[in-house]
């Protein structure tokens, strides 16, 4: 009896492990092959994202500056530190060096920043323990560059394609452009008003007065990419498009982009950043413990955050490709409501966050309004959540959630209304794959834009939160987990093996 339930076990075990997509097939190599609908529209790839597009490993930076704890507040110590490492000259990398921060406890009166390019900051793990002793709402470590990227207004150019589908790597140019290989830029997509009344979103103040309606300009999306080829008029590049550009509901154009204001190469690592904090709901201490601005390519590793009231990584919107790995956010302080308690926010573009632990947040894996894509959530755990994981509120585009559990609560992507004051659908062209979670919620936006869940445990449901039940988005393999197991890291094997 014994052998025959283990050849059962056996045989289930195969039968789960075999099941795939019927979006995804595999050649005779075991590369990925997308399957597209009749409009081109396809699963894109989402590798291109995180540190270098993930192409890099995060370098193991040598320490130029050791400092140790010292008696009472610690701010002064450790920014004269970090000054004392902009002011060396980048070697040819980019980097000027680490500073170490050796094992003990360093109180901290205040924000600790960092404004140049080629500077890291590590401590000696859990041991080098920073603690935020500033009683008001304040961020702690900050990584900040000096302005936005800018469009190059006179680069201007019209996209004349009539459809760009999702999943795309190529746009077709009006004549005249001056787009080479190497070229930053941004493809912007313009929606118009049909697009916002096909959704849904120009009559929210009916439902509730104090709620904004969607308008075109607000809903204007830019996102950065650099040119792969020109052949005449066709720009490919390299991260894909990852929302519809049809001309009935948008146009679309290219810039070229200067970004003379950012930093580059910085990064934090093997350190515990507490926050002082009066009483649970206290909310007079540090809100975020490491925020990246105007950063490019950087990284943040085993950092243990505990007691702050927002986040561990909060990645703003000008930031982008950015690797979170291995780390914590555990023991919010603050009121357990709106606006609090987004353990790993994501509002830049072509980011990573992975091997990632929350405990009793609300929106862990999160991105905020208006987010544009790809950017990658990855084998990471929710423990004991209070709200969902996944994009927030007004249309966040190009989301991967993979192998993400959530224990507590939900997981997904719906039209949240009134929510807010008007979140309305929360995003699109979002997948989530082999997760885990109460419910994963999944609906799908009106016309072509569409969602997916494949290969997740849980109940599959097309009522969220916050409104009335959509129509189901793609969904497939319920409760049954799909090859290969990670979405993410199967995509970025294939790329990578392409360009060796």
């Amino acid at each position: 009896m014994k052998y025959k339930l283990t050849l059962l076990a056996c045989l289930v075990f195969f039968i789960l492990k075999a099941q795939t997509s019927e979006l995804l097939r595999f050649d005779r190599n075991g590369k990925l092959i997308y399957v597209a609908d009749n409009r081109g529209n396809k699963i894109p790839d989402y590798s291109y994202v995180g540190y270098h597009h993930s192409e890099k490993s995060i370098p193991n930076i040598p320490i130029r500056k050791t400092i140790n704890a010292i008696k009472g507040d610690n701010r002064s110590h450790i920014q004269n530190a970090i000054d004392e490492l902009e002011t060396l000259k980048p070697d040819k990398n980019g980097f000027r060096g680490a500073l170490l921060l050796k094992s003990g406890t360093y109180n901290v009166s205040g924000v600790l920043k960092i404004k140049k390019s080629g500077i890291v900051i590590r401590g000696e793990g859990k041991s080098t323990t920073l603690i935020a002793t500033k009683k008001s709402k304040s961020n702690f470590v900050v990584f900040e560059g000096y302005s936005e990227p800018e469009k190059i207004l006179s680069t201007q150019t019209k996209i004349i394609d009539s459809y760009v589908p999702i999943g795309a790597q190529a746009v077709t140019a009006i004549d005249g452009h001056s787009f080479e290989k190497g070229d930053d830029i941004m493809i912007e997509r313009k929606p118009n008003q049909a697009w916002i009344d096909m959704l849904g979103m120009d009559d929210l103040n009916e439902t509730d007065s104090n709620d904004r309606n969607w308008t075109p300009n607000r809903y204007t999306v830019t996102f950065r990419r650099k040119v792969l080829s020109v052949k005449k008029n066709k720009i490919s590049f390299d991260a894909p498009i990852v929302d519809i550009i049809d001309s009935k509901y948008a146009e679309g154009y290219i810039y070229k982009y200067s970004w003379k204001g950012k930093i580059e190469e910085v990064g934090i690592e093997n350190i515990q950043l507490n926050s002082y904090y009066a009483s649970p709901e206290d909310e007079n201490h540090a809100w975020n413990a490491v925020i990246f601005n105007n950063v490019e390519n950087g990284w943040a590793k085993k950092v243990y955050a505990n007691y702050f009231t927002y986040s561990c990584i909060n990645i703003g919107r000008s930031s982008m490709k950015i690797t979170v790995d291995s780390c914590e956010m555990r023991n919010h302080k603050g009121i357990v409501k709106g606006g609090r308690m987004y353990s790993f926010n994501v509002v830049g573009e072509q980011n990573l966050i992975k091997n990632c632990i929350t405990e009793g947040g609300r929106h862990d894996y999160v991105t905020a309004s208006i987010v544009a894509g790809p950017n990658v959530f990855l084998n990471s755990k929710a423990l004991d959540a209070h709200s969902v994981s996944g994009p927030h509120h007004r249309w966040s585009t190009g989301l991967l959630f993979d192998n993400i559990y959530i224990e507590g609560d939900n997981i997904g992507v719906e039209n949240r209304r009134n929510s807010g004051s008007g979140h309305g659908w929360s995003g699109a062209s979002c997948m989530f794959w082999n997760c885990s979670a109460k419910e994963i919620i999944i609906q799908d936006p009106p016309g072509d834009h569409t969602n997916w869940a494949i290969g997740c445990l849980g109940e599959h449901t097309n009522k969220g939160c916050c409104g009335p039940k959509q129509s189901y988005a793609h969904k497939e393999s319920m409760n049954v987990h799909v090859k290969p197991e990670s979405l993410f890291e199967k995509q970025l094997e294939d790329r990578l093996s392409v360009s060796e």
